[in-house]
């Protein structure tokens, strides 16, 4: 197959910029534009502790939906100090990551244990694929089947989607890591996935590696999987364009110099028995988030386990669902 290349603005400078850019400290912003910012992290951070502690005036989704915020928040940090020292705070990343697994299970949990009697909440497809990838990625595959499972339960209550998926003018969004990172656990899980907004995007290196993931000769895989790192790198390169043609897969900074998919597919294939292809020769394999780990210790943070019993205790059924993972 033809090879897009590594696209020429990506490198180690572009993806400290795109993480720098968006870490309240490191941008030249007037104090009161900074006092702002953190003002409303924290406003985040005081929601979660509040369901945490157990005040009665903060429900589930208090803490669940500025999850999302405080997660981005850590990674970015984390990621910030890891790009601008070159090496890996594997503790510190692995918390952040933590937090972003733990408000799927939550979200999609929430979904399948209360399905049928109360409306599901939504994320979009993309932040479920992202957050998918990234449990497999660290090795949590409990946590990322379960966030699978219930997601599959809730897309037919249109919980991943919204109006504007569904509308033609929309049918060149770039998801394509998203829907394949779900046709790879489907394919894996040995399921059917619920029918998905028309898509017409297309990506020829995913293609090629959805049709060969599972092969047993790992040699087969190379030339695919350096197709999709190429693909990867052109898929950073944001704009701000309102045209979906525009859009592109990785808007979230956080993975731009992390080849989830990538990941995904060697964990996937490691439970299936099957060897891994040699070292691949490619700069983003080769990024400090590039290396493939083995399963990593899933972190402990006594704020978010209270949010997690608080909310097994309160959602009929949660408990059960989450049952083994958390």
């Amino acid at each position: 197959m033809t090879r897009l290349g590594v696209h020429k603005r990506w490198n180690k400078k572009f993806l400290l910029k795109e993480v720098e850019c968006r870490v309240p400290e490191q941008i030249d912003w007037t104090p009161d534009r900074l006092a702002e910012s953190l003002a409303g992290h924290a406003r985040n951070e005081n929601k979660i502790a509040a369901y945490a502690a157990g005040d009665p005036d903060f429900e589930l989704g208090d803490a669940v939906f500025p999850l999302q915020w405080h997660a981005q928040l850590l990674m970015r940090r984390v990621e910030f100090d890891i790009y601008k020292r070159e090496s890996a705070d594997r503790i510190e990343f692995a918390l952040a990551a933590w937090h972003n697994v733990v408000r799927h299970l939550m979200l999609f949990g929430r979904g399948a244990a209360l399905l049928g009697t109360a409306p599901c909440w939504g994320s979009s497809i993309r932040d479920l694929a992202e957050s998918l990838a990234m449990a497999y990625a660290l090795g949590w595959n409990a946590a990322a089947d379960k966030i699978a499972q219930c997601a599959v339960l809730v897309m037919p209550q249109g919980a991943l989607w919204s109006a504007g998926d569904l509308d033609p003018r929309n049918e060149a969004r770039r998801e394509p890591f998203a829907r394949f990172t779900l046709a790879l656990y489907a394919d894996f899980a040995g399921i059917t996935l619920p029918e998905l907004p028309p898509h017409p995007y297309e990506s020829p290196a995913y293609d090629a590696l959805f049709a060969c993931w599972r092969d047993p000769d790992p040699e087969v895989l190379i030339e695919p999987l350096l197709a999709t790192c190429d693909w990867h790198t052109h898929e950073c390169m944001y704009s701000r364009s309102d045209r979906p043609s525009k859009d592109v897969d990785f808007i979230n900074d956080t993975l731009m110099g992390w080849p989830v998919e990538v990941h995904m597919v060697y964990r996937l294939r490691e439970r299936l028995g099957l060897r891994l292809p040699a070292e691949l020769d490619h700069p983003l394999m080769k990024s400090p988030l590039g290396a493939y780990l083995p399963p990593q210790p899933v972190p402990q943070d006594e704020r978010l386990n209270k949010v997690i019993r608080r909310a097994c205790a309160e959602v009929p059924g949660l408990a059960d669902v989450l049952a083994g993972v958390i």
